[in-house]
């Protein structure tokens, strides 16, 4: 009985802050988590990562914008930009198959249909946060577009002429 008092005590005192960041650094990482399965997947069983795509990155999207409570928007669009681009350039460095431009194609075009969704839901996640400010809300937004936009303009070619292939592809 006095275990849970002192519990209750404690956690009303400011020990909830740190269950806000333990919730929000298990959600970051079931969200890594995610995109290297799928990022193994691909690089193991060939078109799989690929066409997973998607999927991936919208679980991931879910879990950083949804499943953290601490984090301030800037935080979490770059978290999920972060993932997101590192999905990007791992598929297109380690993805199996042979790299050419119809993959590329097909990939760029898996990418926007994981990247419209979550953008959306990113825009979704940042409005309904009440903690914060609109000039900070409309920043995380503004950043999203821009800093995917750079990547690609970048990185658009990353990867073309590799080749992976295993026995079982």
């Amino acid at each position: 009985m006095q275990i849970n008092v002192c519990f209750c005590l404690s956690y009303s005192c400011g020990t909830f802050k740190m269950a806000d960041k333990m919730a929000d650094i298990k959600s970051i990482s079931i969200a890594t988590g995610v995109i290297i399965l799928n990022l193994l997947l691909g690089h193991f069983f060939a078109p799989t990562g690929i066409m997973l795509t998607p999927v991936a990155l919208i679980i991931a999207t879910v879990l950083i914008v949804f499943g953290t409570k601490d984090l301030k928007p800037i935080f979490i669009t770059l978290a999920i930009l972060g993932l997101i681009i590192f999905h990007d350039v791992g598929l297109k460095l380690y993805s199996g198959g042979t790299h050419d431009r119809q993959g590329l194609g097909w990939l760029h075009l898996m990418l926007f249909m994981g990247l419209i969704p979550s953008y959306i839901l990113t825009v979704v996640g940042i409005v309904r946060n009440k903690k914060t400010n609109w000039t900070e809300k409309s920043i995380s937004i503004i950043i999203f577009p821009l800093l995917m936009a750079g990547h690609l303009y970048l990185f658009s070619d990353l990867g073309l002429g590799r080749h992976y292939w295993y026995d079982w592809n």
